[in-house]
């Protein structure tokens, strides 16, 4: 096990306005829903020399749970990126690896950041099998899993009641989040691209909403933008749940024209999205928003229930 030596970092930055209104819409929602490689949305705080490396591995660790934001932020509140921290029990390196756990986990040298942290993402997405059995969010239980141990989440069925193992799951996403996953750089959609799926969504503006109905007189949210995207090739599954996870997840301090945002459904989880409309750019959104409205455009700011972001051209571009 890794046993923290370092601290959670502040990091700060002065963001214009319009971004402020996104953030507060979408920014924290980044699931792990989508497919393909990540980035590090906001890498403030993080060595510059980790960055790269943090990220291949979270992206070659080959688990959903380990992400580039995940991984950096476990690393820092066990070596706030300290290659030759130790702790007072043993444990080693910037990844904190105790003896044993190196010796039957680790390739190379631990004291190397580009030997341990991909020992490191690998050894995350073996704890995280261990415990996947168990009902829950699979990030807090393989966090929970490595700090205190996979057979206490199992035998509490999550997350135990340990205060040390709650507040390390609880700082490490928080770090998770002040740091954001996105898509890897280069998957920016060509404005050209998803400019007739625009059009679509735009020349039914005032349509009436039915659910179920599939077009091309009446819409539900899920059949508007399943229509959208067919005429630009991509075929979206039919309902909101199915469509997030087809994605990919995206950050939505950044949204692009074309981008989906979700809404949460009647359990208010990120999960079981209830609603789902097409960002079309200058913060403007259209969507089938319900019966007593019809296909309507709205603000973004109307849309701050936002729990997920997904771009789905991104997927057939990579």
């Amino acid at each position: 096990m890794w046993l923290g030596v370092g601290s959670v970092a502040v990091v700060g930055g002065i963001i214009l306005l319009v971004s402020l209104l996104i953030v507060m819409v979408a920014g924290p929602f980044i699931g792990d829903h989508g497919k393909g490689n990540r980035a590090i949305q906001n890498s403030g705080g993080i060595p510059a020399e980790y960055v790269k490396m943090i990220t291949e591995a979270a992206n070659a660790a080959g688990c959903a749970e380990v992400t580039p934001a995940l991984l950096a932020a476990q690393l820092q509140q066990e070596s706030g990126f300290n290659p030759r921290a130790t702790s007072p029990v043993g444990a080693m390196g910037i990844a904190q690896f105790m003896p044993a756990t190196w010796a039957s986990h680790g390739q190379g040298d631990v004291w190397n950041p580009a030997d341990a942290i991909p020992a490191a993402a690998r050894y995350d997405c073996e704890v995280a099998a261990s415990v996947a059995s168990v009902p829950g969010d699979g990030q807090e239980k393989m966090l929970a899993a490595y700090n205190a141990g996979a057979g206490a989440v199992l035998a509490y069925a999550g997350v135990p009641p340990y205060t040390e193992t709650r507040n390390y799951v609880r700082t490490i996403l928080a770090q998770t989040q002040v740091y954001g996953d996105s898509l890897e750089i280069g998957v920016d959609i060509p404005p050209g691209t998803i400019a007739p799926a625009i059009e679509f969504v735009q020349a039914q503006i005032g349509k009436p909403y039915v659910w179920g109905a599939t077009g091309p007189d009446t819409w539900d949210c899920s059949s508007l933008v399943q229509a959208a995207y067919r005429l630009i090739g991509i075929e979206l599954p039919r309902v909101t749940t199915d469509q997030l996870e087809f994605g990919p997840a995206v950050a939505g301090v950044d949204p692009q024209p074309g981008d989906l945002l979700f809404t949460p459904g009647s359990d208010g989880t990120a999960d079981a999205p209830g609603h789902v409309g097409m960002y079309i750019g200058e913060g403007r959104v259209i969507a089938a928003k319900g019966a007593r409205w019809g296909v309507v455009e709205s603000d973004i700011s109307d849309w701050t229930g936002t729990v997920a972001v997904t771009r789905p051209l991104a997927r057939e571009m990579r």
